[in-house]
């Protein structure tokens, strides 16, 4: 699972959830135009037309933050969300975990958006002294 942010000129950064042992966290990467993200498991899904991206189509991404925490007792510190600012202001955060449609639970191999600032303020993990939104 990945949320893939293509950019006006081809290239993507790419957030994704990884596991090595018992580190868990978020992996992020830039690809160039044309590289390709075959190593994800499943179906690539265009979002772009949704109203909650709206706001962050054709701005530019002025900060990447991440917030930190221990997934295990022993392993190093891993960052378990980011959040990225938009030069609109605008802010998303993008975080492991999951959503039963009432609640937002901590899960190392799903993500979550969050669109809303005081939704990712609320969102916090055991292993973190933040919320999501760092």
């Amino acid at each position: 699972m990945a949320v893939d942010l293509i950019m006006s000129t081809g290239a993507a950064l790419s957030l994704s959830w990884a596991m090595d042992g018992l580190r868990e966290g978020i992996a992020i990467e830039f690809r160039e135009p044309g590289e390709s993200d075959a190593d994800l498991p499943g179906d690539t899904i265009d979002v772009s037309d949704h109203v909650d991206w709206g706001r962050f189509l054709g701005v530019n991404i002025e900060e990447i933050s991440p917030a930190w925490h221990i997934p295990n007792k022993g392993c190093p510190e891993m960052p378990w969300a980011y959040r990225l600012r938009f030069s609109n202001e605008s802010n998303l955060v993008i975080a492991l975990g999951a959503s039963d449609g009432e609640r937002f639970t901590y899960m190392p191999d799903e993500l979550i958006v969050f669109f809303d600032e005081s939704l990712a303020a609320s969102y916090r993990i055991p292993g973190s002294e933040t919320s999501s939104l760092g």
